[in-house]
């Protein structure tokens, strides 16, 4: 907290500029759950993800693979040029020519028939009947008729045979020539490949992959900018870095807390709290009152109640035996008709320097006074962090005790009125350092005072009293804390 001025805290207790209670412990609450989300939200699955989707982006790699998918085109491509291949094999004359046999019956009839025999046949009887030798003799071969002349006779049979007709005719027929120069060759081989390949489904969808403007945006990498956007954009995110940015939790990172009791347990925790005043702890082992105007018996037993994490410090007409502290005789006996709690840190826990503040609520019963105070080995300085004295209702006092350079005994005090004591719960508190000490109700500072006695270590006590008379059909008179916080800086 910044060192408020005289004038800004003398404004706040003239306007009363103090949120309310509840205010702001649902801020201060808020803030805290904020500040545990935010220091453990580098392990949220969001930001995880968001990170590493940022190093990729940082990268450049989607930039690179944008470029790369709106470089493949068709045109130009393996496949491109695969088609192209085709489509002029496709347009060859020899493999038009070849496709448009291959629909008829002509090349089976041809394959066939040449399987048959007969034009093998044929051909040796032709060669037969046409040679020197056999053309010489033919009239005795006709005249004996032999075998000679029967291969003649034979030879003029299938000279009538239409399918021998035909079969010369087609050999000597263009179309079908062409057709049985491709009909083996490498060419149509190719062809038949090539069009198994345009023509199947995974060269039609990269084909047409190619063909579309929009690569980029059905890749893998669109999909993880888009992921990056979605969560760079997103009110966590943003939160994340605009806090992480911010001052928001300076506050709260300046201060480490060193001491807390919110009153959980069924019964005071001997280990944070003693009640009995210190020195009456260390000297007597008991406790011990005063005997200037204090007419109440300091006890540990039956003053102090927890209920619903509430300590409730309780005054009540009782008489009781006891001692009190007088400067001229010391610790002397006396009988006490009233009895009243204290509690203190001072075995347990110090501050030279830091920050403390209680909840409080408290009765307001003429002649009774609660304190809440800050102490240490010496009886000054005193720093009370609120006192409720035994005249106003509605009152509370910041006061602060030191002695001077010639051991007299300075004091400041400030008033706070138009408070609700006995119906509302306040946080009381004060920070203090090296160089000044400021008091603060519900957060915002009511006073500011020099540090005059900077480095000294003090606890912390809360105690009721009774100081005059009193209208004892008010009794038990109570002083309520629900929760005592002390911090030390980070």
């Amino acid at each position: 907290m910044a060192v408020p001025s005289k004038f800004n805290t003398f404004a706040n207790r003239i306007f009363g500029r103090f949120k309310e209670t509840e205010a702001v412990e649902t801020f201060r609450k808020d803030l805290e759950n904020e500040y545990e989300e935010f220091l453990g939200f580098e392990q949220n699955p969001d930001y995880v993800r968001y990170s590493e989707l940022k190093q990729w982006i940082d990268s450049g790699e989607h930039i690179k693979i944008k470029k790369e998918l709106e470089a493949l085109v068709y045109n130009g491509s393996s496949e491109h040029k695969l088609e192209e291949e085709f489509k002029k094999l496709h347009n060859d004359k020899l493999i038009k020519n070849y496709l448009k046999l291959i629909e008829t019956e002509t090349p089976k009839f041809y394959n066939e028939f040449k399987a048959s025999g007969v034009i093998d046949e044929y051909n040796q009887l032709k060669e037969f009947v046409e040679s020197t030798e056999y053309k010489k003799d033919r009239k005795n071969h006709k005249k004996d008729k032999t075998d000679e002349y029967q291969k003649e006779l034979r030879y003029n049979e299938l000279r009538k045979n239409a399918d021998l007709k035909k079969f010369l005719k087609l050999g000597k027929w263009k179309p079908l020539l062409m057709f049985l120069q491709v009909v083996e060759s490498e060419m149509l081989q190719r062809y038949g490949e090539l069009k198994e390949h345009v023509n199947s489904s995974e060269f039609k969808e990269r084909k047409d992959y190619l063909q579309r403007k929009d690569k980029y945006k059905n890749s893998e990498a669109y999909l993880k900018e888009q992921e990056y956007n979605t969560l760079h954009n997103s009110d966590k995110i943003k939160w994340f870095f605009s806090v992480k940015k911010g001052n928001k939790f300076d506050e709260l990172k300046a201060w480490q807390l060193a001491f807390y009791d919110d009153f959980e347990k069924k019964s005071l925790n001997a280990d944070n709290w003693l009640t009995k005043f210190f020195w009456g702890d260390v000297i007597l082992h008991k406790s011990y009152s005063f005997s200037n105007g204090v007419l109440n018996n300091y006890t540990d037993k039956g003053n102090i109640e927890i209920e619903n994490s509430v300590a409730k410090l309780i005054t009540k007409k009782e008489q009781s035996e006891g001692v009190a502290w007088d400067r001229k005789y010391g610790f002397v006996p006396k009988t006490f008709q009233y009895t009243s709690p204290t509690i203190n840190t001072g075995h347990v826990f110090r501050l030279d320097e830091g920050k403390v503040e209680a909840k409080v609520r408290m009765s307001c019963v003429p002649g009774v006074s609660h304190v809440f105070y800050l102490t240490g080995e010496k009886v000054l300085p005193e720093i009370d962090v609120f006192l409720k004295n035994d005249t106003s209702q509605s009152t509370l006092l910041g006061s602060y005790f030191w002695q001077n350079s010639g051991n007299k005994i300075q004091k400041s005090i400030t008033k706070i009125g138009g408070l609700k004591l006995q119906q509302k719960y306040y946080i009381v508190g004060v920070e203090w350092n090296s160089k000044s000490v400021i008091w603060t109700l519900n957060g915002t500072p009511f006073k500011v005072e020099v540090n005059q006695n900077p480095g000294t270590p003090l606890y912390l006590v809360f105690a009721s009293a009774v100081n005059s008379k009193i209208d004892e059909s008010k009794l038990p008179a109570t002083l309520e804390i629900d929760w005592v916080k002390c911090w030390k800086k980070a």
